[in-house]
């Protein structure tokens, strides 16, 4: 507008007798034919991207609306920052700051006054850097730290997780393919995704977009047949599924966490790029949150122009409500600096002014001292030596302490590791009086003081009782008849008796009984039939049984926490061993036992390492040797003060139908079980172990 009023003043000095309608249409022509050349000279910085590339190199690319100016480029070593000055170019990125935080690139900030975009990188170290253009895009290639040097790959920066469709181009045998994507669970429900290809030569950029994790691979191509979603829910990791996708030589690989909270990390060794999700507890996710940003100070806004750094430094104490001391040397070193800072946590806007400007900071209670980093350092130093030759000169006493509820010399070893004697001073136990003779400095009595009454204190004791019950249960069903015939003379004779002594009758002997089908030789019954010359017998067998049993075994043990006790009851059978025709009698021990260390944890809750055995001797061997039965328990449970637990249980049940039968006759139908003998029988047998501690809270000490 200034051109156009100056314009306008030229014409009515000149000709005031113009047409002011003319005069009117001419300025807007030459206002509109003005600011044309300025608006197509003027270029537009609109997005910016980065690429993590092999031997730790890194492209930054910078995209404009039109071909970008030539930049004028400047190089500062420390702090270490690379510069470029675009001539009639503006930001229209939307924000004057990029986090890159990745290879020697920490981050990207914009300014621009008067037509001119300065873009500052700041870096972690000084490194070699190149620039080209590629359409309308500014590409800088850093170096990696061991300073190898860069190349260009030829693969186009990819700019979003969802690429474009596109048909892959034809692959080469020297370009980079996807060989597989392979998905694991590994240890601690962690869920491993691994991209095989054929060389390392891909560029990489890992994004983060909502809930999804996006691997951009730049020049690595993906065949048709792998471009698919693989979902692998059924693995219980932090992942869902994974999408592979390709734009023309690019791959996009689309990783779909759960919403449960995870953490990820990802590595590449050789052809092998392998990506790692954790799930996170509440607690861990918490660390995670501070370790990201440890900074909990009030939020300030600072926006100063070549300010001295004391005065800043005065303004973080004042909001921070701190005393503060700022060394001489400060100013001299720090001197003045111009900073933009917006909604930050003061002792983070603290630490980049010290770290920018190499000071170092102490605080002592509401105190902060500032000074350069080589003076802290010093006066450390310093206040280290003056208190060790306090130590060295300070006189020695003589203290004897008395120990009331653990052992003098325990204590000893205690105080000795925790290595607080001195070489001039000493320490002696006396367990008859449980006293300890200690001889140091008067500061260094009080530390062992102190650190005493945290060990000498009574100990808790723990009663554990187990109770160990084994039921059984036996049934048997037997019956059966067996049939005979004999030579009898007397005619309509019947004879009933039984063939067992059991009962108040007597045993009737009944003679013919010679076909035997297994009937039992208690508990029978018999009968016969003579006719004229023959007597017809039939001995039934009916025997049923049942039994029922029950053994509580209940072993308790009292302890002191964190100290093993044992408690042992049974007997040792002997046995021979024979080697090299030598004999000798061994013995071994069939009891039951209870071995236990308990530890008490907060909240009165007891964690227990149990190991319960209860032998039993068994049946004898046919070589007349005798068999153990062993049931043994070992573990680790936690149980509240006076709750049970049942820590384990075994249950055995078998069952066996046995049947003997005259071939033909036992087959036929209704008549044939007068010809079979049936022998059922069923047995039961359970195992439960139940454990309660209880907390000893009264002395055993009975005071009269």
């Amino acid at each position: 507008m200034l051109a156009v009023n100056r314009f306008n003043g030229q014409l009515n000095g000149r000709t005031k007798a113009v047409n002011h309608g003319w005069l009117r249409g001419f300025l807007l022509g030459a206002l509109a034919l003005s600011f044309i050349p300025r608006a197509m000279a003027e270029a537009q910085l609109t997005d910016t991207s980065f690429v993590a590339m092999p031997g730790n190199r890194l492209e930054v690319k910078l995209d404009f609306d039109q071909a970008p100016p030539a930049p004028r480029a400047y190089m500062i070593d420390s702090p270490p920052r690379l510069i470029l000055d675009f001539q009639d170019a503006s930001n229209q990125v939307g924000a004057r700051q990029v986090d890159i935080k990745s290879g020697q690139v920490d981050s990207i900030n914009f300014a621009e006054a008067q037509g001119r975009l300065r873009v500052v990188t700041n870096l972690n170290e000084p490194v070699d850097y190149r620039t080209f253009t590629e359409g309308n895009s500014l590409l800088v290639e850093f170096a990696g730290s061991e300073g190898s040097p860069v190349k260009r790959s030829s693969a186009p920066v990819a700019q979003s997780a969802t690429p474009a469709a596109a048909s892959p181009a034809p692959m080469k045998a020297d370009e980079t393919r996807i060989q597989g994507i392979d998905f694991q669970r590994v240890e601690g429900g962690q869920g491993r995704v691994i991209i095989a290809m054929t060389n390392d030569e891909a560029g990489l950029d890992i994004i983060e977009e909502g809930n999804n994790v996006v691997v951009n691979l730049i020049g690595a191509q993906l065949a048709r047949d792998m471009e698919q979603r693989v979902d692998v829910q059924d693995f219980a990791t932090p992942v869902m599924f994974i999408d592979s996708m390709s734009s023309g030589n690019n791959t996009s690989i689309l990783i779909r966490p759960t919403n449960e909270p995870y953490d990820y990390m990802a590595y590449q060794t050789g052809n092998q790029l392998v990506l790692d999700f954790k799930p996170l507890t509440p607690a861990e996710q918490a660390d995670a949150e501070r370790d990201r940003f440890p900074y909990s100070g009030e939020k300030i806004d600072l926006n100063f122009q070549d300010v001295a750094v004391r005065s800043i430094l005065q303004i973080i104490a004042e909001v921070a409500e701190m005393n503060l001391v700022i060394s001489d040397n400060v100013d001299q070193q720090a001197g003045n600096i111009t900073l933009r800072l917006k909604n930050v946590p003061w002792d983070q806007a603290l630490d980049i002014i010290l770290k920018t400007k190499g000071l170092a900071k102490r605080e002592s209670g509401n105190v902060l001292l500032i000074g350069t980093a080589q003076e802290i350092a010093d006066r450390e130093r310093q206040e280290l030596e003056s208190q060790k030759q306090v130590e060295e000169l300070a006189p020695l006493v003589t203290e004897f302490i008395q120990i009331d509820y653990r052992s003098a010399s325990e204590l000893k070893d205690h105080i000795e590791a925790a290595k607080l004697v001195s070489e001039r001073g000493f320490v002696l136990a006396d367990d008859q009086t449980n006293v300890l003779m200690i001889r140091e400095t008067a500061a260094q009595i009080e530390e062992i003081r102190r650190t005493l009454r945290r060990f000498d204190v009574e100990v808790a004791q723990i009663m554990i009782e187990a109770r160990i019950v084994t039921a059984n249960t036996d049934f048997t069903k037997n019956l059966g008849v067996r049939w005979g015939i004999a030579d009898n003379g007397n005619l309509g004779d019947v004879t009933i008796g039984k063939t067992a002594a059991i009962g108040t009758g007597t045993a009737t002997a009944i003679p013919g009984l010679n076909v035997d089908l297994g009937t039992a030789s208690n508990n029978t019954f018999a009968i016969g039939i003579s006719g004229n010359s023959a007597l017809l017998a039939a001995q039934i067998s009916a025997l049923e049984s049942d039994g029922r049993g029950e053994v509580i075994s209940q072993p308790k043990v009292i302890t002191t926490n964190g100290k093993p006790a044992m408690i042992k009851s049974g007997q040792e059978i002997g046995y021979q061993t024979v080697e090299d025709n030598d004999v000798q009698v061994e013995w071994k021990d069939v009891v039951l036992g209870l071995e236990v260390t308990p530890q008490l944890n907060p909240g009165d809750r007891i964690s227990l390492d149990l190991k319960i055995n209860q032998d039993t001797i068994g049946d004898t061997l046919s070589t007349g040797e005798l068999s153990l039965n062993t049931n043994e328990l070992e573990t680790s449970v936690v149980v509240s003060d006076g709750e049970t637990v049942v820590l384990g249980g075994v249950f055995q049940e078998e069952s066996r139908n046995d049947v003997d039968k005259i071939p033909f006759f036992g087959d036929l139908p209704v008549i044939g079980a007068a010809f079979r003998n049936k022998v059922e029988s069923r047995s039961k047998n359970e195992l439960l172990i139940f454990i309660t501690p209880k907390l000893v809270r009264n002395s055993l000490t009975v005071k009269q």
